[in-house]
């Protein structure tokens, strides 16, 4: 029963049926939810449609690529895959390892000459880049020349690339996930966000970190559609100790913790527009830019405070201002006015105060969508990838040349094979008996052994 399996892993023709199988998944992967919709709206959808809702739940039809019938052509090509090798790659082994290198056992080569030398066949060989060894024996010696030895080894390295890249979509399948968070830039902060998961339902995830947003711009065409947008993001720690900081937008994702965390949408709060001010501290020279609601106090300093408690579109032709009002423990201390088109360091030069503020127009407040997702596969199919290539290029360019030679007083007898483009080694076959004096004989066409 152990042999039968184990045959039945090594057939070709189970490894056809695998690549069909995957082939007309991916093909019905275009078709049967184009669009990702989730469970839910799916069992909407097939309502009055059993049949139809039944193969959906499951097949696991509404994340085609993530089923468990997926998977499992995914495992079931893999263990094909070892099979083959455990069937195949040995044999290559010993043929690249152990060679039989006397001409008369090395079997009926297709390629053979023997005469009278001119030249030494031992040296025209290695100028051509070949590994020799010579061995006496009976009055004679033995020749054996090898090259690209190691080329037999491009179809492991392609069996093993596969494997890798089959057993990343199964690493992918059971442990990737996606969600997202929305935070509001104004310093909103995040500890945990939505996982979403193919059948719509959802849950929180915890971060293991806190994500702070300081800042979202948007950038809009004269029409008012969205051109761009962007988002700063700080990292901290438990203690509120920054740990990285970073800018993204729809192309530049921040990666933190095995997490990559997307600029992927936005929205507006219902908070209205906000007082974008600047408060520059004159002693150390720090700044910060808040969005501020009406009433909203800002803590300068211990015990100090500002506050926006009006706002003038058109400030007696000087155009838009705010109202600032400072208290000095939770006392009034004083109001001031802010105009938006003021020169910089207007404030500081005009009102005697350890902070100076000055106002930057008003703006809408919006909460920028992330979209934080993990995929440890990625990484491996990538290896994979370069792994796959570079066994194609061993395999498909390169060949293993082996040549077979027996002087003795009487002359020499030579003969070669090459496991790969034997009409190339053909015509070099050729080229070295020319270059040695031999003719060469060759019963039939050339082929590999």
């Amino acid at each position: 029963m152990v042999d039968r399996i184990f045959r039945a892993f090594c057939s070709l023709k189970l490894t056809l049926a695998n690549l069909f199988a995957i082939f007309l998944a991916m093909v019905a992967g275009t078709f049967v939810n184009p669009g990702n919709a989730p469970l839910a709206e799916i069992e909407q959808a097939f309502a009055s449609r059993p049949l139809a809702l039944w193969s959906y739940r499951w097949f696991e039809l509404y994340d085609l690529f993530h089923s468990w019938w997926f998977t499992l052509l995914l495992l079931s090509l893999a263990l094909n895959l070892i099979a083959c090798s455990i069937e195949k790659l040995p044999k290559i082994h010993l043929q690249s390892q152990y060679p039989e290198k006397r001409l008369d056992r090395a079997g009926d080569l297709r390629l053979k000459a023997s005469g009278m030398p001119a030249n030494d066949l031992v040296p025209e060989l290695r100028r051509r880049g070949y590994a020799v060894e010579v061995s006496e024996r009976d009055g004679g010696s033995d020749v054996f020349a090898e090259r690209g030895r190691n080329s037999r080894y491009g179809v492991w390295v392609v069996h093993l690339s596969l494997l890798v890249i089959l057993g990343g979509g199964i690493v992918g399948r059971l442990t990737a996930f996606e969600g997202t968070a929305l935070v509001s830039q104004d310093g909103g902060e995040v500890e945990s966000f939505t996982l979403r998961t193919p059948d719509g339902s959802t849950s929180r995830k915890r971060l293991g970190f806190t994500l702070r947003c300081t800042d979202f711009r948007l950038k809009q065409f004269e029409s008012g559609a969205p051109k761009a947008y962007e988002s700063d993001l700080v990292v901290l720690d438990g203690q509120g100790n920054e740990l990285k900081r970073a800018t993204i937008n729809v192309n530049h994702p921040l990666q933190f913790g095995g997490l990559t965390i997307f600029q992927s949408s936005y929205q507006q709060l219902e908070e209205g527009l906000r007082a974008r001010v600047r408060i520059v501290d004159s002693g150390s020279g720090a700044s910060r830019v808040l969005l501020v609601a009406p009433g909203e106090k800002i803590e300068a300093a211990e015990g100090l405070t500002y506050s926006i408690v009006d706002h003038r579109a058109d400030f007696a032709g000087l155009g838009e201002a705010v109202q600032v009002l400072r208290e000095e423990n939770g006392k009034p201390a004083g109001k001031f006015w802010s105009f938006a088109k003021a020169p910089e360091g207007f404030d500081a030069r005009n009102r005697a105060d350890r902070f100076a503020v000055s106002f930057a127009g008003t703006a809408q407040l919006y909460a920028t969508g992330l979209q934080i997702a993990r995929d440890p596969s990625t990484p491996i199919i990538y290896a994979g990838c370069f792994f796959l290539f570079a066994g194609c290029a061993i395999a498909f360019y390169t060949a293993h040349k082996r040549i077979w030679a027996r002087v003795s007083s009487s002359g020499v007898a030579i003969g070669g094979a090459a496991h790969r483009n034997a009409d190339a080694f053909r015509v070099e076959f050729e080229d070295i008996c020319a270059r040695i004096g031999l003719g060469a004989g060759r019963q039939g066409p050339a082929r590999a052994a």
